[in-house]
């Protein structure tokens, strides 16, 4: 099936696709035509109808998709947004907006008193907060090997879970390191995204959500670290919708239904200034 809503199956003759890989492959063909029939998923993935219909389930209960007569279809909020389904790899990220993340590692930073237990999430921007803790006595607890090895010489007692390492990021993932958090509690957990909607936080990628909720599961307050390049745009799982946070640290406030739906949500949205990576 392609977007124009012809059959086809691009898996034959070649090799099945992941569980993982095919609820992305899924999220992404719903994501351009609005609607698929499980049918056509059925035969376009090579996969039973009964495979197709629990890897809706789950995609439904993680709010990617809603369920329809006889397929499903992309939520209307997602819809009407912009859709991100290729994760770039970190490096590339790194490059993007820079400077506002810089200063939205700056402000997150503030927030953080000495001998304080944190968890810092993986991403581009984490890595500015990691930076600026660098000298800082407090306790980390972090999946990221980009953040686990800028910090390995700082002064931050450092700590990693064990776990699968997922190459493009690169970090620790899987039931091993969402299993090595359940004994741990934290005072923040600074969370990245790929982007930021009315529904709330989303990810690239299913592994890295699993690892996300565990930490929120164990964190007093929860900070989204978010550009605003991110505003308005979804991507294949969600996270957690807006309530699950406490502060959103960002480089210019959200408007329209994003910020009303933020205000509902009692999110407290604090906008780092120009010069704050300057004074920090």
């Amino acid at each position: 099936m392609d977007e124009s809503g012809n059959n086809r199956n691009e898996n034959a003759p070649g090799r099945r696709l992941a569980p993982r890989e095919r609820k992305e492959k899924i999220a992404s063909i719903l994501s351009r035509s609005g609607y698929a029939s499980i049918a056509n998923l059925s035969e376009h993935l090579g996969v039973s109808e009964m495979t197709i219909r629990r890897d809706l389930d789950v995609l439904m209960q993680d709010g990617v998709i809603e369920r329809a007569h006889g397929g499903a279809v992309a939520p209307l909020a997602v819809r009407s947004l912009r859709m991100d389904v290729t994760e770039p790899a970190i490096d590339e990220r790194i490059g993007r907006n820079r400077i506002q993340k810089t200063r939205i590692g700056a402000l997150a930073a503030s927030l953080v008193q000495r001998d304080q237990t944190i968890a810092i999430d993986i991403g581009s921007t984490s890595l500015t907060l990691a930076q600026a803790l660098a000298q800082t006595d407090v306790r980390i607890f972090t999946n990221s090997l980009k953040i686990g090895l800028l910090l390995s010489t700082g002064k931050p007692r450092l700590y990693m879970p064990g776990g699968e390492v997922r190459g493009r990021e690169p970090s620790m993932v899987g039931p091993m390191a969402c299993a090595a958090l359940e004994d741990y509690h934290f005072d923040w957990l600074f969370l990245g995204a790929s982007g930021l909607a009315a529904d709330g936080l989303f990810d690239y990628s299913l592994e890295d959500t699993e690892v996300k909720k565990a930490l929120i599961a164990r964190a007093g307050r929860v900070v989204a670290l978010i550009d605003s390049s991110k505003f308005d745009r979804v991507s294949i799982v969600r996270v957690c919708q807006l309530a699950a946070i406490d502060i959103l640290v960002t480089d210019r406030a959200p408007e329209g239904v994003l910020a009303r739906r933020l205000d509902e949500a009692g999110v407290d949205v604090k906008v780092a200034p120009a010069n704050m990576a300057a004074s920090a």
